[in-house]
């Protein structure tokens, strides 16, 4: 955190170099979260690029209460998020590339399977319980940083996050509720 603010105020004073090494570093994490949220690797190109404009655009703005990890993945979720709207994007996109040394090609298969279905059952969930488990589970951030992404409280991620697996299990089992309770 320390070095992300040390490569913004040299930014701040001019220093293009200092910017360069903050996208660098935050790049592939951004490209990462926009391809979860838009299923579109050439979409998620372009609100990776979106995002860095904004956020460079608006560094001077930063303030320093959260981490500039933060600040840059609410700037990434919006830029997604309105993207989205704009072109009625629905369906996101889950990491793939966790699947482990399985002995056996029916193995993959069912996990491949098996990681389909979620994604397309995901999608089915409200937008706020299935960021808080985007930004949780496949990003790997805390209740905090997720938070501060989300604009709520912890104990709204903890609960988004809770009703949001909640209601995937029961899609998931073929059970029958209601998607915005």
């Amino acid at each position: 955190m320390k070095e992300d603010l040390n490569l913004i105020e040299k930014y701040l004073a001019g220093n293009e170099e200092a910017v360069e090494m903050l996208v660098m570093k935050y790049q592939k994490m951004i490209y990462a979260l926009a391809c979860r949220m838009v299923n579109d690797m050439e979409e998620a190109k372009d609100i990776t690029q979106k995002t860095f404009i904004q956020a460079i655009k608006s560094i001077k703005g930063f303030k320093k209460k959260a981490s500039f990890k933060t600040w840059l993945y609410r700037i990434a979720v919006n830029t997604s998020l309105n993207h989205m709207r704009k072109d009625g994007h629905k369906e996101i996109e889950l990491d793939e590339s966790a699947i482990g040394n399985q002995s056996g090609a029916l193995s993959l298969m069912i996990k491949r399977e098996r990681e389909n279905l979620i994604k397309k059952r995901l999608d089915e969930l409200p937008k706020q319980q299935r960021l808080a488990i985007i930004l949780r589970t496949y990003e790997g951030l805390s209740c905090c940083e997720t938070s501060q992404i989300m604009g709520c409280s912890e104990g709204a991620v903890k609960a988004h996050y809770h009703f949001g697996v909640k209601k995937l299990k029961e899609i998931l089992e073929g059970r029958r509720y209601d998607i915005h309770s």
